[in-house]
């Protein structure tokens, strides 16, 4: 590729596919359109994307849109540089993105008459990872014979099962896509670890209309959960109010009161680690059943609620780690502040309101040896606390 085209110019997001060589399979369904965006996310976390198309899929996306995408030519056809051939000794994972209904039948029945189709059964031969991703219409999802062909791929491959709507089985977005491509070949820090993340604010009700809530956007919580699932992990996210949104590969519980999360936490199963940046109430209001008179100035009496630390403190034995939020005050007395919750924590990452809602921060992660302050992106943050969690798990 010419180091000036500008796929080597895309906004880096991580590193996790750094110097990993991704083979792109393109078949004929009209998702294909979406490919290019797809090959642009993977290049976004270091990828070296082939891109290998059949006849139809060219007929629906331009040969040249696609070579634009990933920075050099598309395989269109096998010469005499049998590039199948190649495919089985250099990929480090083949993504057939879409996937439609009949290369699905090509694929569990061994029938190799197109470029991405001998890409694939090379690869399956040579036990790189696949990734599946079918996209039909639904009827056709539907049927039996499909069906039964998903089966039979789902032995040899991961298939992300499309998203169905307007009758439709369509692609999932290309960041659910590049996440599933990440966890499989990226760093595999966490592999066969299970990590909850309890993010995002409670509210505490004042009648049946009103409530007292934390502002809580919700940011560091998703980053954790995404890229602990990035390094390889299986991720429960355990989710309050926020205003971002979480990736909808994680698997998320709501909760909206402090009993609500107590609830959870009661009947929680085992985990690997526990990572806690949540905006829990400090304190919990008198509540009055039905609706309080708006005519008239009221006092609300608060009482001081119950720490979930020391809860989960009890029912988990692992690392557990949590987040500790100072508000016009000096790092000495924040960093004072963050080491009295080491009392049921294993670690706190304490830093200042100022971070709230942004995307960047500087923080102290502090245990009972060490403080050492970092400061960039929350992303950055997460994944500097997730390689601390796996070194301790190691």
């Amino acid at each position: 590729m010419n180091p000036n085209h500008p796929a080597n110019n895309v906004e880096r997001k991580g590193d996790y596919l750094e110097g990993k060589n991704i083979w792109l399979g393109i078949t004929g369904s009209v998702s294909c359109v979406e490919t290019i965006g797809l090959t642009r996310e993977l290049l976004r976390y270091g990828a070296n994307v082939t891109i290998v198309a059949n006849r139809a899929a060219l007929e629906l996306v331009g040969e040249k849109a696609l070579e634009f995408a990933c920075g050099k030519p598309i395989i269109k056809e096998i010469t005499g540089q049998v590039e199948h051939v190649i495919a089985g000794h250099e990929a480090d994972l083949l993504i057939i993105a879409p996937c439609c209904a009949t290369s699905l039948g090509k694929m569990a029945n061994g029938i190799g008459d197109n470029p991405p189709m001998l890409v694939a059964l090379t690869c399956i031969g040579a036990k790189t990872p696949i990734i599946i991703a079918p996209a039909m219409d639904l009827n056709m999802a539907n049927s039996v014979i499909v069906q039964k062909n998903m089966k039979a791929i789902g032995k040899f491959s991961t298939i992300v099962k499309p998203i169905m709507i307007e009758g439709k089985a369509k692609l999932p977005s290309k960041e659910r896509l590049v996440a599933e491509v990440c966890k499989m070949a990226g760093p595999k820090l966490l592999r066969q670890r299970k990590i909850l993340v309890i993010g995002g604010g409670s509210s505490e009700p004042i009648d049946d209309v009103r409530v007292v809530t934390n502002n809580s956007s919700g940011f560091m919580a998703k980053s954790l959960a995404e890229t602990a699932f990035s390094i390889g992990a299986e991720v429960d996210m355990w989710l309050g109010n926020t205003t971002y949104s979480t990736g909808e590969w994680i698997n998320i519980t709501k909760f909206r009161t402090l009993n609500d999360l107590k609830k959870l936490v009661d009947s929680m199963e085992k985990y690997d680690a526990i990572i806690v940046p949540a905006a829990l109430s400090d304190f919990v209001p008198e509540y009055t059943k039905g609706k309080i008179d708006s005519t008239k100035a009221i006092t609300l009496k608060m009482k001081k609620a119950p720490k979930i630390l020391g809860s989960i403190r009890k029912k988990h034995k692992g690392p557990l780690y949590s987040f500790k939020l100072g508000s016009n005050i000096k790092d000495n007395e924040l960093l004072k502040k963050a080491k009295t919750l080491l009392k049921n924590s294993d670690c706190v990452i304490a830093n200042h309101s100022d971070a709230m809602g942004s995307e960047s921060s500087k923080a102290a992660i502090v245990d009972k040896k060490n403080t050492s302050w970092i400061t960039g992106t929350k992303n950055n943050l997460s994944r500097t606390v997730l390689e601390n969690i796996a070194a301790k798990l190691s």
